[in-house]
């Protein structure tokens, strides 16, 4: 998925939420922002979102001379999530479709972005997603490859929505699949890394790795030689979230391993997702 005019806004948009999560005044902020803005003409505008948010919002990082800006806010997050496990593991319990109650658990999670939203209300996007049908659903040949599949990668997105995945993780594996699950290398806004996989307990429930990068989403050059192991064996992959949409969407066109789990969070996904803005999907490209 490539960059439009109007993702130009985000990443300001993206660059104050950052800046939110720091004590420094207004007037510190304003300047780092202006310092920012000649990175702006640089920026590939054949690229995809997540690549070029991630060179704005690392020079955000290297200004403030802080490398995890969202830390606390990451470790609340996932306190949050763990707290509603035991009930969304009753609910998936009870389900007549365990899997499909854990792949809408697990996209419920994916409200919890701090670069897009900076209020967000899980309890209610997880009850939205009980009641809700995904508005694009390809689960049927999900389920119809899954009689074939022995190993399934899941690229991971945020913080606190970690936690909804490792249900999501449990229920694959309880099908005989062995689940691996990629988070990112490095901290970017409030993304997954091992420390919050080690959190939430992914890493009892899955074989965690990094996939080496450095970017939002999933840019396979810059990713580990583990990684793209990984992501060559899989015989599914679950590519959650919007940045792992927006730099792998032109890769599931030809790939019909990738699934993608998400909520269409700006109005340019949804868009490209012949969806709604906020609606639910579990697709392939």
């Amino acid at each position: 998925m490539n960059v439009v005019l109007d993702c130009i806004p985000c990443y300001i948009k993206q660059t104050i939420n950052t800046l939110a999560q720091t004590d420094i005044s207004e007037d510190e902020m304003r300047e780092i922002i202006h310092q920012t803005l000649p990175l702006f003409p640089q920026l590939d505008p054949q690229g995809t979102p997540a690549e070029n948010s991630t060179i704005v919002l690392r020079k955000v990082n290297e200004l403030l001379g802080n490398k995890d800006p969202f830390h606390e806010a990451k470790k609340e997050s996932n306190e949050l999530a763990l707290k509603l496990l035991p009930q969304l593991k009753e609910r998936i319990k009870q389900s007549s479709d365990p899997l499909m109650m854990s792949l809408k658990i697990a996209v419920a999670g994916n409200i919890i972005d701090m670069g897009i939203l900076k209020d967000f209300d899980v309890e209610g996007s997880i009850r939205e997603a009980m009641e809700k049908n995904f508005a694009r659903d390809d689960y049927s040949s999900f389920q119809t490859k899954l009689k074939e599949a022995k190993e399934i990668l899941i690229l991971g997105d945020n913080s606190g929505e970690i936690a909804f995945d490792r249900l999501l993780a449990e229920q694959l594996s309880e099908l005989g699949i062995r689940v691996t699950y990629a988070v990112k290398d490095q901290p970017i806004l409030n993304d997954a890394t091992m420390e919050d996989a080690e959190h939430v307990g992914m890493t009892e429930q899955a074989r965690v790795i990094s996939n080496g990068s450095i970017f939002l989403g999933t840019v396979l050059k810059d990713c580990s030689d583990e990684f793209l192991q990984a992501y060559k064996m899989a015989d599914l992959i679950v590519c959650k979230g919007q940045a792992n949409y927006e730099s792998l969407e032109a890769l599931g066109k030809e790939d019909q391993r990738l699934y993608f789990l998400l909520r269409a969070k700006c109005e340019i996904v949804a868009e490209n997702l012949g969806v709604q803005l906020g609606e639910m999907v579990f697709c392939l490209s």
